[in-house]
């Protein structure tokens, strides 16, 4: 047997006159008895780069990268690379850094976005008896830029890898309208074991020491 349910339901209305909507639409748009304008304002001026704070974290290989740079265009951090102590091998070998995310910071807090152009460029490997390391390449690929803060208009590598000389060669740049605020470009891989940040050494006229050389990283405050 079918069963049926049934529901039901009140539908209401109240009718009001008109006039009493008209009346009320009357007092809602009464104009003010008086008015006045009032300002508020703001002033900024380029930035002088204190107080800047890193926006890769802290690494245990370099926990200080610090550059002391400052000023409203800046690279206040750039990381030390270490490739630690390896033995000598029998043919030419790469070796790969330490540090699981170096990285170089810019900062542009003149106002506006100008653009500017970052380049690198390295000395020789020498031991520590004078002598060159000779034939030795530093090489940075797959970088990755990343902004201090979100809505910047990031900046633009310039290659997917770079083998630093010491000519300077041209590793990021901001065109106009880019490049304002915080960036910094990280070469991040395995720790210890960093793939993306190799030394290149070839086996002729190693020696048992050690060996260092020097990163310049030169900002000019224009693109290319």
């Amino acid at each position: 047997m079918k069963k049926k349910f049934l529901a039901t339901c009140t539908v209401g209305i109240i009718i009001i006159p008109l006039t009493s909507l008209n009346t009320f639409a009357e007092e809602n748009n009464q104009q003010p008895i008086s008015s006045a304008t009032s300002k508020t304002d703001l002033t900024l001026k380029s930035g002088s780069g204190e107080n800047t704070k890193p926006i890769i974290p802290t690494d245990p290989v370099d926990p200080d990268p610090s550059t002391g740079n400052k000023g409203s265009l800046t690279i206040p951090y750039a990381s030390n690379i270490t490739f630690g102590e390896n033995e000598i091998q029998a043919v030419d070998t790469d070796y790969l850094a330490l540090n699981r995310a170096p990285y170089v910071q810019v900062n542009d807090v003149r106002g506006g976005a100008s653009g500017w152009t970052l380049s690198a460029s390295i000395t020789s490997f020498k031991g520590t008896n004078g002598k060159e390391l000779t034939g030795a390449q530093l090489s940075l690929s797959n970088g990755k830029i990343v902004a201090g803060s979100d809505g910047l208009v990031s900046p633009q590598q310039l290659a997917n890898a770079y083998v630093l000389n010491s000519d300077k060669t041209a590793i990021m740049q901001a065109k106009p309208g880019q490049g304002a605020g915080a960036f910094a470009l990280v070469f991040e891989g395995k720790e210890k074991e960093n793939e993306n940040v190799k030394l290149h050494v070839p086996r002729k006229n190693v020696e048992a020491q050690a060996y260092t050389a020097a990163i310049t990283w030169d900002l000019s405050d224009a693109p290319m």
